[in-house]
């Protein structure tokens, strides 16, 4: 009997234990509160220049001609492109297009700058590729309003539903905004991506459309040949770059898509996080690429390009419909649990813990001892 007895003591003091925890739960979450975020009116400036670029973008788009399919792009963004063209390099996930759409990671980016310590008047070098066209004007949109000096190289190329319809390339959409005001940027040397050496898929078509798109935008050429000329291509890259900045160390690169130029051609490549990178992995190989080389000079990277990963750390939805409004998301509403009573909950339970233990013990000892 005494036994049964001690369990029951045990059993009520942890259910009591157990509501107790629960009630810590509920009252730590209704505690939560909305930090005052001193970088809420860039995010938000910088959201809100993004969703006005894909607005100018999608009505040049239709008087282009260039539809926009509502099975693909059920926001109807005019920012998702083909399965499939002459300018199609790799596979790409329509889902991430589609999720990049949000005008909101704008304001991620504003944060992940802030976060690299750029400062108003700061050099950015930046390489954009055409897979991820609304990611490009997401970063144009935090420059623009942090006020950041930016030297930009692009590739044509793109990946599968990216900027990679022949007529409507990266270059074409970053030409539509500078003339109507709204970005004022212009790439200052574009490759044309996804050559055979690459693993990526330009045939002989899609070299001659991405040429032609380079030629019409008036921007210079880069001719790269993917891993037998990488050591060369990255070199010229950082020189245009150096040239620039009038020699001056940039502040912050930032990468989006996946060019062998940034990435390289070393098996630390594959090694490499997403979004502000707080370590970039040592690497010695002659063909290592240019994010190796910025942070070998002490230079903050951001890589943008596993879109999922970077949804799920700023609190942004995965493929939503309809778009969210501005503001939304956790990196635009953050919020936090009131320490104090966080750790005074935790306090209380530990103590009922090892009061409940020294209970049961003393209970034990005195079995013994009959």
């Amino acid at each position: 009997m005494s036994c049964q007895k001690t369990g029951k003591i045990d059993t009520l003091r942890l259910l009591i234990i157990a509501f107790l925890a629960i009630g810590v739960i509920i009252g730590s979450e209704a505690s939560k509160t909305l930090l005052s975020d001193p970088l809420l009116d860039e995010k938000v400036a910088a959201a809100r220049l993004m969703q006005k670029a894909m607005d100018v973008l999608k009505a040049e788009r239709l008087r282009n001609g260039i539809t926009v399919d509502p099975k693909t792009d059920p926001n109807e963004t005019g920012m998702i492109g083909e399965e499939y063209t002459d300018l199609t390099t790799t596979l790409g996930s329509l889902l991430s297009k589609r999720t990049a759409t949000n005008p909101n990671f704008a304001g991620a980016i504003v944060e992940m700058m802030h976060r690299a310590g750029t400062n108003v008047g700061d050099d950015v070098a930046i390489s954009f590729s055409g897979s991820f066209p609304t990611l490009n004007i997401g970063v144009l949109s935090a420059v623009s309003v942090l006020k950041l000096n930016a030297v930009i190289i692009s590739s044509v190329g793109a990946s599968m539903y990216g900027a990679n319809h022949p007529q409507w390339t990266w270059l074409d959409m970053e030409g539509v905004l500078k003339s109507n005001g709204i970005l004022p940027y212009a790439s200052h040397a574009a490759s044309l991506g996804g050559i055979a050496e690459t693993r990526g898929g330009l045939g002989e078509k899609g070299i001659e459309v991405g040429l032609e798109a380079i030629r019409r935008n008036g921007v210079t050429y880069l001719d790269e040949r993917g891993v037998n000329s990488l050591r060369q291509d990255i070199e010229r890259r950082l020189a245009i770059y150096d040239t620039g900045f009038r020699g001056r160390k940039p502040s912050l690169f930032i990468n989006t898509g996946g060019p062998l130029t940034s990435l390289g051609n070393s098996p630390e490549a594959y090694s490499i996080s997403n979004g502000l990178l707080k370590k970039v992995p040592l690497s010695t190989h002659p063909q290592k690429g240019i994010i190796f080389r910025m942070a070998e000079k002490g230079v903050p990277v951001i890589h943008l390009l596993n879109i999922r990963g970077l949804a799920q750390r700023y609190g942004l939805p995965m493929d939503p419909i309809p778009l969210p409004p501005i503001p939304s998301g956790g990196t635009m509403k953050p919020q936090r649990y009131s320490g104090p009573l966080a750790l005074s909950g935790l306090a209380f339970l530990c103590l009922m813990m090892i009061a409940a233990g020294r209970k049961r013990q003393s209970v034990k000892s005195s079995l013994t001892r009959t």
